[in-house]
């Protein structure tokens, strides 16, 4: 017989925790503990090549939970989602050490509906946070991460290390600092996340390292800081604060360490910075396929910038800010209806038919293809 959640007396289409507790109700209450002296239990979860139960992996908590008591399951779940993921790295990712953690052996901390008043929080490696709806499972700590995501494993050079937060709101502010904890791969994501207050990403030390921010599907009700990280934001809003993107100053990061990349839209306002010469660190690119709030300005700081974005993605040219040095011709597209500036600013690369106001000779410029032309015809 196979049972649902509709035949199941009390349970409703919409009652996902119960579903849950009903079907896992014949499954271990209880965490395992793995080492690495069975590799075989590394590859599948159970000596002879068994089935890995769902839950083997996922540390509950829950309003009714009590972090003395807890042991992680859904009967006995943690009441703060901090002694939830210290039980989760001592007991499920620390075990596995020194062999490399499968995606599947990440645990998951389960937060079930409510607000979580934990204080300052502390986001271990190899470690989700997952809720049940960014209005729903609601944090209100702020976040940082610590020496654990150090190269603390001396077989993996450098340490892989993932975390994520998927589902949930975090409404306390989020200082991810990669440089004093020593990360080589850092890789922070978030999807289907709500961000209530400040987040900055950093990565400001001076050798070539991997550590990444990525973004899906999010809300950031506050500023968000990038300093010298490759980030994505993809179907991501950027609300109530400003965005700024950093060059870290002295940084040598790899090329691809200098890319920013963002879809979605933006309510504030975007202010990048690049000041450092490409002789001591490389130009950063800035990818823009957004839209942009009504009002909202654009600040270009240093000359050391290449941006490229579509003619939805830049705010009028009126509210664009030059600093430093920064020139139109940083930016690769621009609201074609507002083109004007001095010969020297024309577009670098315009298409075909676009319109210029050249302010230096006072009349209205088109690309034709191959060169600017007046309205006559005549290369100017």
């Amino acid at each position: 017989m196979i049972m649902t959640a509709q035949s199941v007396t009390g349970i409703g289409p919409g009652d996902a925790h119960k579903r849950i507790a009903y079907l896992s109700s014949d499954l271990p209450k209880t965490k395992p503990t793995f080492t690495a002296s069975n590799p075989q239990d590394l590859i599948t979860g159970e000596s002879g090549g068994g089935d890995i139960f769902p839950l083997d992996y996922t540390v509950f908590v829950g309003k009714n939970g009590n972090d003395a008591t807890a042991d992680g399951s859904i009967s006995k779940p943690f009441l703060t989602v901090q002694a939830a993921m210290e039980y989760a790295w001592t007991n499920l990712v620390l075990p596995i050490e020194p062999q490399p953690i499968p995606p599947f052996r990440r645990p998951c901390i389960f937060v079930s509906a409510g607000t979580y008043n934990d204080g300052d929080l502390v986001l271990p490696p190899q470690i989700c946070v997952l809720g049940e709806g960014f209005n729903h499972s609601r944090i209100q700590g702020n976040w940082t991460i610590d020496s654990r995501w150090s190269n603390y494993n001396p077989l993996l050079v450098p340490s892989d290390f993932r975390s994520s937060w998927i589902n949930i709101g975090l409404f306390g502010d989020v200082d991810i600092d990669f440089d004093p904890v020593l990360s080589n791969e850092g890789k922070i994501y978030a999807t289907d996340v709500r961000f209530g207050g400040d987040v900055i990403i950093a990565e400001k030390r001076v050798n070539p390292v991997s550590n990444s921010f990525t973004l899906n599907s999010c809300e950031i009700l506050g500023n968000l800081t990038l300093i010298g990280i490759p980030t994505l934001l993809e179907n991501c809003v950027t609300k109530g604060g400003t965005l700024f993107i950093t060059q870290a100053v002295g940084a040598v990061p790899a090329d691809t360490d200098n890319i920013f990349q963002s879809s979605g839209g933006s309510f504030g306002n975007i202010v990048i910075t690049s000041t450092t010469p490409p002789g001591i660190a490389p130009i950063y690119i800035c990818d823009f396929n957004h839209s942009v709030q009504s009002g909202a300005t654009l600040t270009l700081d240093g000359p050391y910038i290449n941006i490229n974005a579509d003619i939805s993605s830049i705010p009028l040219q009126s509210l664009i800010v030059l600093l430093g040095g920064a020139t139109l011709n940083l930016i690769k597209a621009i609201n074609p209806n507002y083109f004007s500036g001095i010969t020297a600013d024309r577009p670098p690369t315009p298409y075909t038919s676009q319109q210029w106001f050249d302010t230096t000779i006072g009349l209205p410029v088109w690309w034709n293809g191959a060169s600017w032309i007046n309205a006559a015809g005549v290369v100017v």
